[in-house]
């Protein structure tokens, strides 16, 4: 909640709110984890999924514009 409440400058979250936010992270990590998934089918690897397939699955995923671009730039890289 205090990440929420972070992101929005508000003091008050209301339930119903978190539930939502929740909802949504729940699906986008499902998509991430089954493209992770797809690429290591395509590498023919089998096993956990590694940060090498989160990476290239977000790689992927940003490419098809279902990863939002940051509004605000990075001060350091």
């Amino acid at each position: 909640m205090q990440l929420l409440a972070a992101i929005t400058g508000s003091q008050k979250i209301s339930v119903p709110m978190t539930i939502v936010v929740s909802g949504i992270a729940k699906m986008f990590v499902g998509e991430l984890v089954e493209t992770g998934r797809i690429v290591m089918r395509e590498r023919k690897e089998s096993g956990p999924i590694r940060p090498c397939h989160i990476r290239e699955a977000c790689r992927r995923l940003k490419l098809e514009g279902k990863v939002p671009r940051r509004s605000v730039r990075r001060l350091f890289r």
